[in-house]
């Protein structure tokens, strides 16, 4: 009778530690050149200026924050850690986070300019009741090229409940002119990350790490396997390996973004091993990767069926939210 109820008791004990483990919302979105009307004299704005290109006067600008205030809000209710990219600067995020449907919901900013010429940078959001930072830094990608010049990498180390988390944003250089001539960059960056991973590493195997990002590349591209060394299983055939939860969507013929028609996997989100096995005291939860793409953020007019509903679309102003769609997953702790 005794070990009945010791059993009873075990497996009370465990059900309600079971329920009571919360889940962490982590989401990556490009936003398509969130900038503001106010010409930077530092960067190359111009052509989002009232009098630029692309006739970028306050409205658009207006209608541009309340599009995204409205894909951050629907995630979910927003999700807990928000990585961005392409942001002009901390004004914008400051705009966009006092737009009426994000105003309530606690979040703060991590960011830093980079040196990008045309001014976009990466940037964190994150709601203050639930991840705090501790510190961050910007990791500077660099070739043997003196005149190449682009974003940096976001590392922030914080804690959810108490636990470590390393949070990592990225936007690695473009396949401007050419895939095969501008891999050279997407290497470097992958190389910057992959030490600054190491580093972490050395000093504890467990460590939970987040990298994620528009990495211009697909999961099975050399920077991100060869370089970067991101795993498609969750079972790594070396211990410094990470596993990339959205390599298995991108096999599936799923993107974040559309090209001549083709769905491309750029905005990923790449995990440690820490996570994928629990070993950090935080467990990514399995196959919750996914790109978000609600009916009213695709474009029902494109040529291509699919297509996110973008702000421009070329020269041509659309009105819509990115080029690109968001990309989440979950965190148990």
């Amino acid at each position: 009778m005794k070990a009945i109820l010791l059993i009873l008791v075990l497996f009370s004990t465990s059900a309600a530690f079971s329920q009571s483990k919360k889940e962490l919302t982590i989401a990556f979105y490009n936003t398509e050149n969130l900038y503001d009307t106010i010409n930077d004299t530092s960067v190359d704005d111009e052509e989002f200026l009232p009098d630029g290109k692309n006739n970028w006067t306050g409205e658009r600008f207006q209608r541009k924050l309340n599009s995204l205030a409205k894909v951050i809000d629907s995630l979910g209710g927003g999700p807990d850690v928000l990585g961005l990219c392409e942001v002009e600067n901390r004004s914008v995020l400051t705009d966009l986070l006092n737009e009426k449907r994000l105003a309530a919901k606690g979040y703060a900013i991590v960011h830093e300019n980079s040196p990008d010429k045309r001014g976009i940078d990466v940037a964190l959001i994150y709601k203050k009741t639930v991840f705090k930072p501790l510190f961050h830094k910007m990791l500077r990608v660099q070739t043997e090229d003196p005149e190449f010049i682009t974003r940096d990498i976001m590392m922030v180390k914080g804690e959810v409940n108490r636990k470590p988390l390393y949070v990592f944003v990225n936007h690695w250089p473009s396949r401007r002119g050419g895939e095969e001539e501008s891999r050279p960059k997407r290497k470097a960056a992958a190389l910057v990350l992959r030490q600054t991973l190491d580093t972490i590493l050395a000093k504890n195997p467990n460590a939970a790490m987040v990298m994620m990002g528009d990495f211009n590349d697909s999961p099975f591209d050399e920077s991100l396997k060869k370089h970067l060394l991101a795993s498609d299983t969750t079972l790594p055939g070396h211990k410094r390996e990470v596993y990339n939860t959205t390599a298995r969507l991108a096999k599936a013929g799923d993107g974040s973004h559309m090209y001549k028609g083709k769905w491309d996997m750029l905005d990923q989100i790449i995990i440690s091993s820490g996570l994928v096995e629990g070993r950090s005291g935080m467990t990514w939860k399995t196959n919750s990767s996914a790109v978000y793409r609600p009916v009213w953020m695709v474009d029902k007019y494109a040529r291509d069926p699919g297509e996110p509903y973008r702000t421009y679309g070329g020269p041509k102003y659309k009105g819509g939210y990115s080029d690109h769609f968001p990309v989440f997953g979950k965190i148990s702790y």
